[in-house]
């Protein structure tokens, strides 16, 4: 048998689990090169002076979530709208569920800009892919514990731990992200009320 005969059966398993993955871990270590490498401003609830030190701090209890061990776990996964959901559920221990959802959404709109100056407005055409994944944490004491919103491209938005609400603001936004944002928020922040009740 040769080793590459051997490593097929893994590498089979390995694609097959693929789709139950949690993928916290790599969102949040794609998001702080992100953070690191980016100008952004923080508003926090909790705080006047809200800062990096701050928000990495937080990151910390978010990596915890991220090196729990799944394979306890019961899983499923479903499809809602343009949501795809999946959820861990734990019979034991203060964690009650993990969910990951995932938003894909396809942006082709006109937006008219509107100038102070005589000027007349203008229209421009905004095409744009987002790929957003946003996690939820329940525990036995609390329906939503930690949040956690991000954007493939764009990084970390926005996240919140008990009633501490942290939302980030980048210098360089991904075009079409405003126009989105409000609406996808909404949608998400029922969800996953939604979610957290079932």
């Amino acid at each position: 048998m040769t080793p590459l005969s051997l490593l097929f059966p893994v590498l089979f398993a390995f694609i097959l689990n693929q789709d139950s993955n949690l993928q916290l871990g790599q969102d949040l270590s794609k998001d702080s090169k992100i953070l690191a490498n980016t100008s952004v401003f923080i508003s926090d609830n909790a705080t006047l002076s809200p800062s990096m030190r701050t928000v990495e701090s937080d990151l910390e209890l978010f990596y915890v979530m991220a090196s729990i061990n799944v394979s306890q776990s019961k899983y499923s996964a479903r499809q809602q709208g343009r949501h795809h959901i999946q959820t861990w559920r734990f019979s034991e221990g203060n964690i009650k569920a993990i969910r990951q959802i995932e938003t894909t959404i396809a942006l082709d709109t006109v937006v008219t800009q509107r100038y102070l100056e005589n000027r007349a407005p203008t229209q421009q055409r905004i095409q744009n892919h987002f790929k957003f994944r946003t996690y939820a944490v329940s525990t036995t004491d609390a329906l939503i514990k930690l949040y956690y919103l991000t954007e493939d491209e764009q990084g970390l938005l926005e996240y919140k731990i008990d009633d501490r609400h942290v939302e980030l603001v980048y210098s360089k936004k991904k075009q079409g992200l405003s126009d989105i944002m409000p609406k996808v928020k909404d949608e998400l922040d029922q969800l996953v009320v939604e979610l957290s009740k079932e």
